[in-house]
């Protein structure tokens, strides 16, 4: 007896439904550590000197591209490249704020060493 094909109504119907189905995120598959939440006012970043600046500014770069590549939104191996370079120079002006002793708030110091372990992680993984 010859299997019977679905009249293609049915299978419009069983797309479509497939359709109203929640999607997963991305970020539930993420490999990385999830951060707590925290519900404590973060004061806004004062920025007293020009290596905090441009720590600052290569952080915002380096989430601003992280959130482009998972977004899928451009050419991904561009965006990776741009990514490993800002990391880069990230790390050359962490370690240029680690040799001198300028003052930085104890909240930008928290982030700037959270960035740098999770670099070096990557780094020390392979992935390069």
């Amino acid at each position: 007896m010859p299997e019977q094909r679905e009249k293609t109504i049915d299978v419009l119907r069983r797309l479509k439904a497939q359709e109203d189905k929640p999607k997963p995120n991305l970020e539930s598959y993420s490999f990385s550590t999830p951060k707590p939440k925290t519900f404590i006012k973060q004061e806004p970043v004062q920025i007293i000197n020009i290596p905090q600046r441009n720590v600052e500014n290569l952080m915002h770069k380096i989430e601003e591209l992280e959130r482009k590549m998972k977004s899928g939104s451009n050419s991904y191996f561009n965006l990776y490249y741009d990514l490993r370079n800002a990391e880069q120079n990230f790390m050359k002006e962490f370690e240029r704020i680690k040799r001198s002793s300028f003052q930085i708030p104890e909240t930008t110091t928290k982030r700037i060493n959270e960035r740098a372990n999770m670099i070096q992680k990557k780094t020390s993984m392979g992935v390069k």
